[in-house]
């Protein structure tokens, strides 16, 4: 295999940014801001849930752009762990600080209710259905994903899929990167196939529903991620996966979602998007390579995390002032205005979480640089 210089996959990151602002719209307007969404003349907003579906594969290609030459030959227990303590490091602290101010949000419904605040009685009773000690427990053990509903922070069972999923990555890694490359197209119309029957079958790729489905949508993109940086590395489809159609796959993907239609043309779409954007130099002019944009990449995770907690409280909130849900309670024109307020606290928000918990805990319970060296993780890139 031809040796690729390290470098900052920038484009890659800002994807991630683009993916991550677009699920919250997503949800901010399908779940709270409806007027919004169904004035909407495209299907772009209610389909861009599937914008998870390209985490799932950036996850895949930049754990095999940091992994291959640690797990391609041979899978040692002390660099297993390592694996899974970088994982760990990564996706936890964000998640059980977030989980815990959901906690605080329920307790302090559950004080309101045992005052008899008046407007409890339209808001569903605390720590109960969705919100209870049980389902706490799966979400402080990151196995949400077994529910087929999420629940406290729902956006979080995509990180509860990944970090199921990343056990088997490793080995995933040695298998895909022992085949010959003739195998890459195969192995990619393999794994698509699952996908297609979880969409015929369920009627779409996970919109209402979690549990084992997700851990195999999960399984299959992060399979195309890794297929797509050995597609990378080696130099292949470069003629139909360049630098120059990076901005035309962008606008593709972006019709696809606009248009009526199922989801799985869009994972492919997505493989296709992130080869493109893999192709992209740091010094090269392309907006994916503007400051702003990458900075929106590198709080993409907190944003994710961030937005539905903002989300409860102004779905919650108008309930307990209104005794209706926001939509019923506000014109479009408010709707409006709240979506940007909901924006603009979720971008605050994350600013100060990816600053003072996301980077300082990842960096404090990473396995040490001594060990991990030979890994030379990409700072902003590896998962999500």
């Amino acid at each position: 295999m031809n040796a690729l210089p390290r470098q900052e996959l920038t484009a890659l990151t800002s994807l991630r940014g683009i993916a991550a602002v677009l699920v919250m719209l997503h949800h901010f307007t399908m779940v709270v801001l409806k007027d919004l969404v169904q004035a909407s003349p495209t299907s772009l907003i209610p389909k861009s849930y599937l914008w998870v579906d390209l985490f799932f594969i950036l996850s895949g290609f930049v754990l095999a752009y940091g992994y291959h030459t640690t797990f391609h030959q041979r899978i040692q227990p002390g660099q297993y762990l390592r694996f899974i303590q970088a994982r760990f490091a990564r996706i936890y602290p964000l998640h059980l600080f977030m989980l815990m101010l959901f906690v605080a949000y329920e307790s302090l419904q559950w004080l309101l209710s045992d005052l008899g605040a008046q407007g409890m009685s339209h808001v569903e009773a605390p720590f109960t259905k969705g919100q209870s000690l049980y389902t706490l427990k799966t979400n402080l053990l990151l196995i949400q994903t077994i529910h087929w509903r999420a629940y406290w922070n729902e956006p979080a069972w995509s990180i509860s899929a990944e970090w199921m999923i990343y056990f088997t990555l490793p080995f995933l890694i040695a298998i895909l990167f022992r085949l010959r490359s003739t195998w890459i197209l195969p192995i990619a119309a393999l794994a698509i196939i699952p996908l297609i029957i979880i969409e015929t079958y369920f009627g779409d790729l996970g919109l209402y529903y979690a549990g084992w489905p997700m851990l195999i949508r999960c399984a299959c993109e992060a399979i195309l991620g890794i297929l797509a940086y050995r597609c990378y590395q080696l130099g292949l489809f470069s003629h139909i996966a360049s630098v120059k159609l990076l901005t035309p796959a962008l606008i593709l993907n972006l019709v696809l979602l606009a248009l009526p239609g199922p989801g799985v043309p869009s994972v492919i779409g997505f493989a296709w998007l992130v080869l493109c954007a893999s192709r992209l130099q740091q010094h090269q002019p392309h907006f994916l390579n503007t400051n702003w944009v990458v900075y929106m990449g590198s709080v993409s995770y907190s944003i994710y995390l961030v937005h539905w907690l903002i989300l409860d409280i102004v779905k919650d909130g108008a309930r307990f002032l209104t005794g209706v849900p926001a939509d019923q309670a506000l014109t479009p024109t408010l709707q409006g205005i709240m979506l940007i307020i909901m924006v603009g606290l979720t971008f605050g928000i994350s600013h100060l979480t990816y600053r003072y918990i996301e980077n300082p805990m990842r960096k404090r319970l990473k396995p040490s640089s001594k060990k991990t060296r030979s890994q030379s993780e990409v700072r902003h890139n590896i998962d999500s």
